[in-house]
């Protein structure tokens, strides 16, 4: 019996938004507890808010989504890719929206 990798858990549209989604929240967690990791979560947020920086960073944590897309493009996980694509792409119009109304 012949299994074909298009088939699996992993090549699903929603998996590939999971991903997406949670590889920016994990990068910007990250960026707090290297960066800030002396003042508490909302601290942070309003420190980003008041200097005008929330879009700079927001943006700057969308960019590990590369690498589960490349991985999942280049492993015929066309399904997933186009997943974490647009959750990219959602991410990316909320940016916007914060760069201008912030």
């Amino acid at each position: 019996m012949h299994i074909d990798n298009r088939n699996l858990f992993f090549n699903r549209v929603s998996y590939g938004l999971l991903v997406g989604f949670l590889m920016p929240i994990l990068s910007f967690v990250m960026y707090y507890m290297f960066r800030f990791g002396h003042t508490t979560f909302l601290d942070y947020i309003h420190i980003l808010i008041e200097s005008k920086k929330i879009a700079n960073v927001l943006s700057l944590s969308v960019l590990p989504n590369l690498a589960p897309f490349m991985l999942l493009i280049n492993s015929s996980r066309y399904s997933s890719g186009r997943g974490v694509l647009a959750a990219t792409i959602v991410l990316g119009v909320i940016i916007f929206i914060l760069k201008f109304t912030l």
